[in-house]
């Protein structure tokens, strides 16, 4: 896959605007998108348009972004092989908030009645979503396959995962490398919504209140473990520009 672009065709980009009446110029398609219109005049000059502003374009004229993505050659499998997420997909999307809020909603009912008003499910990309994400669909070997398939060294790739941040066409690689629907790495980094993806309303409200105590505990556990991780890299990569600032006077 090294190689292979990582975005759609300009000239296809344009000739499906025209299929959904939309302004192929830079500056009027911006405003009707709601992007900066520098942003997409770049993109289209180089011939290559990012998957953000395709997605962008479909919302803004009531489109599936699914629909529309699954229109150009790169990414022609994606509406084919769309279908419901794992159950352990939705368990790694529940974030730190919505399992301490569960837990303290079931020992006592009235943290459920307070709560309840001002609860709100968030669409990803979630704090260490794409870890969380990853480690649920791996069969065993993805970051490995994954790294190769896409041509980077494993460190970039782990970089990249720390960073919670990967292209969009490796997120769907790495979907199809974990047998799962190609959507589900496109919602988890936050490309699209998880109802665009598939994602049926509520399924993490339902697979979260489904768990059993000792499961919801271990939830618990493993996003505040994840949080930790979290605070100590920015308490080094502070600790390190304060370093720099010394040493450079």
């Amino acid at each position: 896959m090294e190689g292979t672009p990582l975005s759609v065709a300009a000239t296809a980009f344009k000739h499906w605007l025209s299929t959904v009446d939309l302004p192929t110029g830079a500056f009027p398609l911006a405003r009707a998108i709601g992007l900066n219109r520098t942003t997409v005049q770049a993109q289209l000059l180089r011939g290559r348009v990012r998957e953000p502003v395709v997605v962008a374009a479909a919302r803004a004229v009531g489109v599936e972004p699914v629909t529309a993505l699954s229109t150009f050659d790169e990414y022609a499998e994606l509406g084919r092989q769309m279908k419901p997420p794992l159950p352990i997909e939705v368990l790694s999307q529940i974030t730190l908030a919505d399992a301490t809020i569960e837990l303290l909603s079931r020992r006592n009912p009235t943290y459920a009645e307070a709560i309840a008003p001002v609860r709100v499910w968030e669409d990803p990309p979630q704090p260490d979503g794409l870890r969380a994400w990853l480690d649920a669909v791996d069969p065993g070997h993805i970051r490995r396959e994954l790294a190769e398939r896409i041509g980077i060294a494993p460190p970039n790739l782990s970089a990249q995962i720390t960073a919670n941040k990967m292209r969009p066409r490796h997120l769907v690689e790495a979907a199809r490398i974990a047998n799962t629907s190609l959507t589900s790495g496109l919602a988890v980094g936050g490309v699209i919504t998880l109802a665009e993806a598939g994602w049926p309303e509520g399924a993490r409200d339902h697979a979260l209140t489904h768990l059993s105590p000792v499961a919801l505990n271990d939830l618990v556990q493993a996003r505040l473990a994840s949080a930790q991780r979290g605070a100590r890299r920015l308490a080094a990569d502070s600790a390190e520009a304060h370093r720099i600032e010394e040493t450079l006077g």
